[in-house]
């Protein structure tokens, strides 16, 4: 009889421990993850996970609202599934404010006398059927191909996500908060070798309205020179070798060959490194910017044209080609190079083709670029001022001869530096478009009784 109650006793305890470590009697409560924001403009679902080791069951969400609590989703899940995501609808025809979805889900543990664990989540939703109220305020009246030019832009939404100016569908130029609060203003450009320009303002809300307006720019057209460039065997032997080993490319037996591959692996490196390092903006507030006209090197001769399409020759054969960044331009061996505008050293250091570079950023996504330089006169992070001299003029990299090449860029991207060499197209195309844009602004908000 004692071995027998033994037995009893032996098989009770063994189908306790067997229900508390067996997974099918797990007693922990499935997941919900919510894979959307806390905004919803009624357009796109909201999209749920639910998750468990034991499988789900079975969900229901209501909405609950000022007025009422409806059913938006509810199932019996067959078969029995680990992961189940579902899209919840939301009704169209919700007015802007909160609403609260209330999400339960049912895991098929055998827990809780087989009726399995739950799990609830209350999420608490803002309905934002309102895009983003977006104006251009003023702007340059013109922009050439490879050139700048200036906007001014309002923006207003109090859920605002992002903002930005979108150049051919392809490039952001970012905002930076301009004068009083809502606007804001941004230099852009028209990349290099992009035929057409198009420019909109696309602003994107926390529930995902977009609102886009139109940036009218009339175009400029700028012939760029084709220059035929004959590219001498001792020069690739003795400077184009050492900058492949330099940056450790394996080097071609052929001497044409050796040119190519450092013109076509190197440039494109270097190109997308300086774009990198020229790439950044503040999200400071500006009031105004006053550049003066670049002058890098006063008194010197240009040897080299923004833009300008190089054929490389090498033995009557075409090699390679590629188009100038920049200009060069040349006075004398170990010339001083200067700032000509205020701004902050962000690079200082060796760049491939274009030898040591030096690069001072102006604020305002403006940035400008000193290549093939023989010394620096200033150090990395040294706030410079209009003209103090910051280098001298060299022949590093791939440069035939001493001479500086000098870049500008905004926000990524190369620009025609003739322009940012002339103070009256800076004043005309940039400052005054500025001056006027605060003026619109005071008088809009003067007539708003702000």
């Amino acid at each position: 009889m004692r071995a027998v109650w033994s037995f009893v006793v032996l098989m009770f305890f063994g189908a306790i421990g067997f229900v508390y470590f067996s997974p099918s009697f797990s007693r922990i409560p499935p997941k919900i993850i919510i894979n959307s924001g806390k905004f919803t403009n009624l357009i796109k679902p909201v999209k749920i996970t639910f998750t468990d080791k034991t499988g789900i069951k079975k969900y229901k969400v209501t909405m609950t609202t000022n007025r009422q609590t409806i059913v938006l989703a509810k199932s019996d899940v067959h078969p029995i599934k680990n992961i189940v995501n579902i899209d919840v609808k939301l009704p169209s025809s919700l007015p802007n404010g909160q609403i609260v979805l209330n999400v339960t889900v049912t895991d098929n543990s055998k827990w809780h006398f087989f009726a399995g664990n739950k799990m609830f989540m209350r999420i608490p939703l803002q309905v934002d059927t309102t895009p983003p109220m977006v104006s251009v305020v003023d702007n340059s009246y013109a922009i050439g191909n490879g050139g700048s030019a200036v906007a001014v832009v309002q923006i207003s939404d109090k859920n605002l996500k992002s903002a930005y100016i979108l150049v051919n569908n392809k490039y952001k130029f970012h905002l930076t908060p301009f004068y009083k609060k809502g606007y804001y203003a941004s230099l852009i450009a028209w990349p290099l070798g992009n035929k057409t320009f198009n420019a909109e303002v696309v602003a994107t809300d926390n529930a995902g309205n977009v609102s886009q307006a139109q940036v009218p720019l009339y175009w400029k057209s700028y012939k760029y020179k084709t220059t035929i460039v004959k590219v001498p065997k001792a020069y690739i032997l003795s400077k184009v070798v050492s900058l492949l080993r330099r940056a450790g490319i394996s080097v071609p037996s052929e001497p044409g060959a050796i040119f190519a591959k450092a013109n076509s692996v190197l440039r494109v490196k270097d190109n997308d490194e300086i774009s990198k390092l020229t790439s950044k903006t503040s999200k400071n507030m500006i009031s105004s910017f006053n550049m003066h006209g670049f002058k890098p090197l006063p008194g010197s001769a240009l040897e080299a044209y923004f833009a300008e399409h190089r054929m490389y020759y090498y033995n009557h054969k075409l090699i390679s080609q590629s188009y100038h960044q920049g200009i060069d331009i040349a006075r004398y061996a170990h010339s001083k190079v200067y700032a000509s505008n205020s701004g902050r050293v962000t690079t200082k250091r060796w760049l491939d083709l274009y030898g040591n570079v030096l690069i001072i950023n102006h604020k305002f996504g403006l940035y400008t670029l000193f290549a093939h330089l023989s010394s620096y006169l200033v150090s990395k992070g040294a706030l410079v001022h209009r003209a103090e001299a910051v280098a001298r003029a060299g022949a590093t990299g791939d440069a035939f001869g001493p001479h500086l090449h000098f870049g500008v860029y905004v926000q990524g991207n190369a620009v025609n530096p003739f322009e940012w060499l002339d103070g009256g197209w800076i004043k005309t195309n940039i400052t005054n478009v500025l001056k006027k844009a605060k003026k619109i602004i005071n008088q809009t908000q003067s007539n708003n009784g702000n």
